[in-house]
């Protein structure tokens, strides 16, 4: 008999095939278990190992000994016609025969059943006609558990990578980390950030090697399309997210059927005290927190000081100064001019360093706005997304750029698209809010809201939410200030007191509001001013405008207190001082950044009007009413433009289409504030009873706001205001 021969009737092949098959198995059943009870990185390799090792044993063993009836006896003792062999290949062939029918299932199956779920659940087969995938913050499972921002900063990575993928919708990265530490179902995940596909992982550091897992689940039924272990030196932290993003970019080519050839730029490099610092400033800046970000500033510091050519810790650092500023939509209280001055020498030093860095020409971007030269903001916020599709900062800080030239249908529609990419991004959905509202979208205002508020987990982002609903849609003054008043410190924000501002001044309580210091120096004025102080109201203003001098709200402030008290000529100095007498100068200063206000042209007109300046009486006058049309024609149709629009008409003397888009203006809003009424450029209509009635039934509405916060009822004596009466005590 031959030697082949003798090898088929000892058995030895069906040995070779059951071991190989029920070894694999092993070995998927052993790497599972590691990462379900935290077994070291090394369980899965020593089982491979020992299977190996015993293969060899396992065939010498099936050529050397014979299963008999008798027991296990080497096959030299066991006389040809005495063997079962036979009987045991049978056996064996038939382990053989279900060891590949589990293998196979375990290949296909997943594949197989996702196809079948797909054909009878239309709304999944919708999807998977246009790939879509969230990327959950991998999990940190060393030992020590040390490598947290290693691990945010690989699933970053990949989300930024997917992100380039043509026809791939990704998940944006504040809704996908908001998930981060919380177990919940993957299919309950995929349906809030309507993606059908999953990306999770793990991070597992021993020693100087990292082991990286990653499994691609479909949303649908929960199964693992694809898994795969990638393990690498610790110490080259990058170049194993470089290879990690490459190979899981080449699976989903293959696995979600899209076009995965995007020009993958190399991860920055950077000393790892460095990059681990950044990682962390990096979670800090996304909170918007104040006290946050100035703790991530002093990470960034050290990130700097310890690795001085890391061009993204300049970005970040340049970010975080700009959004720490008093500029308007920031969060802070750094002099404007200084935090831009700071931030730009950084961008500068980012882009050195990087000149592809898309986060800093996002903040490029945000500084090019703030120093009103929107064109050249257009054009780094679309650099940026074009470096980083993903890049939610650029993708709203573009919005508020084109809102800057009264683009505002344009806004909306990127706001738009900016929230459906990720509805937990906090900045992005305040704006998209307040944005619909203003192009008379509000039923897409209270959509945005609350999906916002359905999903999130943020006390500090609802709060927010919670306030523009009631102060920008609902008009419920009262239950926005009662709202503030039960708030925990830790939830508050500098949108929340600008929202909360305007409830207590829509009220006539301004005595009443305990915001920052900066923001009552230039509102509280105005509780002077309504309390007949007029004197006092104009000192403090003018005190204002000496403490914050970069500050645009206290200039605008003490204008618009000069104006009404009717110091025009003080106004006129102001301005010819001030702003040289030129009314370029006048805007830009007045508007540095995302506002949607015009400058105080009407109040400028009416005191050079007063003095006999006629030449810039018509020049703000033509101004104002250009900024009004670019507005209306970028479409605008709230109740603040109706109601710019009574002021101009009423300048103009048209008294007919002042009271119609007073009527306008109250129809959408339903309870305006109670100065609306007070201003001076109304004073020609003190008299028309169609001024009154209206004026009287405001009056009505904000009576009973203010009974639900227990304040007295305000009568029509509050509006009795005589020009220029000027009581100076008080």
């Amino acid at each position: 008999m031959g030697f082949f021969s003798e090898l088929k009737r000892r058995n030895v092949f069906r040995v070779a095939g059951v071991y190989a098959v029920v070894g694999w198995l092993l070995v998927q059943v052993s790497a599972s278990i590691e990462e379900a009870i935290g077994l070291p990185a090394w369980f899965d390799g020593l089982v491979v190992a020992l299977l190996a090792i015993g293969f060899p044993i396992a065939l010498i063993f099936a050529w050397a000994f014979e299963l008999t009836a008798d027991g296990i006896k080497r096959t030299v003792d066991v006389p040809t016609g005495e063997s079962i062999t036979g009987n045991t290949g049978n056996k064996l062939d038939l382990v053989l025969v279900l060891a590949l029918f589990v293998f196979a299932g375990a290949i296909l199956a997943p594949k197989f059943l996702s196809s079948g779920a797909s054909s009878l659940l239309g709304g999944a087969s919708a999807v998977a006609a246009e790939p879509s995938i969230a990327v959950l913050p991998f999990a940190d499972l060393s030992p020590d558990n040390n490598q947290e921002y290693f691990a945010d900063g690989i699933s970053e990575e990949l989300l930024n990578v997917l992100a380039k993928v043509d026809g791939m919708k990704v998940a944006g990265r504040t809704s996908s980390f908001a998930f981060k530490g919380r177990n919940e179902d993957l299919r309950e995940i995929g349906r809030v950030l309507d993606v059908a596909h999953i990306l999770e992982g793990s991070v597992r550091s021993q020693g100087d090697r990292v082991r990286v897992t990653a499994q691609l689940i479909q949303v649908s039924d929960g199964f693992h399309l694809w898994s795969e272990t990638y393990d690498g030196d610790l110490r080259d932290i990058f170049a194993v997210q470089d290879d990690i993003a490459a190979q899981i970019l080449m699976a989903m080519k293959t696995q979600l059927k899209v076009d995965a050839t995007p020009d993958l730029a190399p991860v920055s490099r950077a000393d790892v005290t460095a990059y681990g610092l950044f990682l962390e400033a990096r979670d800090l800046i996304y909170t918007r927190s104040p006290a946050n970000m100035e703790r991530a500033l002093e990470l960034l510091n050290s990130a700097i000081e310890i690795d001085p050519n890391y061009a993204p810790a300049y970005a970040a650092r340049a970010k975080a100064v700009t959004l720490l500023s008093d500029r308007p939509g920031s969060y802070g209280t750094l002099p404007a001019k200084e935090s831009l001055e700071r931030a730009e020498k950084d961008v500068e030093q980012a882009l050195l360093l990087d000149p592809a860095l898309s986060d800093a020409y996002a903040v490029q971007g945000l500084i090019n706005s703030d120093t009103g030269r929107p064109d050249f903001a257009v054009s780094s916020l679309r650099r940026a997304i074009e470096l980083n599709p993903n890049s939610l900062d650029a993708r709203n800080w573009l919005a508020l750029a084109l809102a800057n030239d009264g683009r505002l249908r344009d806004v909306a529609a990127q706001l738009k698209e900016l929230v459906e990419i990720d509805p937990l991004y906090g900045p992005g959905v305040n704006n998209a809010v307040t944005y619909s509202v203003d192009i008379g979208d509000l039923e897409g205002a209270r959509r945005v809201a609350q999906r916002y508020l359905d999903i999130s987990n943020d006390p500090g982002g609802r709060s927010t939410i919670e306030m523009i609903l009631l102060n920008v849609i609902e008009n419920k003054f009262a239950e926005s200030i009662k709202l503030r008043e039960n708030m925990p410190e830790d939830q508050t924000n500098s949108l929340v007191d600008s929202s909360l501002r305007f409830a207590y001044h829509g009220l006539g309580i301004d005595e009443e509001y305990e915001g920052p210091a900066k923001t009552q120096a230039v509102f509280r004025p105005w509780d002077k001013f309504r309390r007949g102080y007029y004197d006092a109201a104009v000192t403090m203003a003018r005190e204002a405008v000496a403490d914050n001098p970069e500050y645009y709200g206290a200039h605008t402030v003490y204008i618009e207190v000069l104006s009404e008290a009717k110091r025009d000529r003080e106004l006129a100095d102001y301005f010819a001082r001030e702003y040289d007498s030129k009314l370029e100068d006048y805007a830009t200063k007045l508007r540095p950044g995302v506002n949607a206000d015009l400058p105080p042209y009407l109040e400028l007109a009416l005191a050079m009007r007063t003095v006999g300046n006629q030449e810039v009486y018509s020049a703000a006058l033509q101004r104002f009413r250009y900024g009004l049309d670019i507005y209306r024609a970028g479409g605008d149709a709230s109740f603040g433009r109706d109601l710019d629009e009574a002021g101009y008409w009423a300048v103009m003397g048209d008294s007919d289409k002042t009271i119609r888009f007073i009527e306008a203006a109250k129809d959408k809003r339903s309870v305006l504030r109670i100065g609306e009424f007070t201003k001076r450029v109304y004073e020609p209509l003190r008299e028309d009873p169609r001024f009154l009635e209206l004026r009287d039934a405001n009056l009505e509405l904000i009576n009973k706001e203010r009974k639900i916060l227990g304040y007295k009822p305000l009568t029509t004596a509050y509006y009795d205001i005589e020009y220029p009466v000027a009581p100076t005590s008080g």
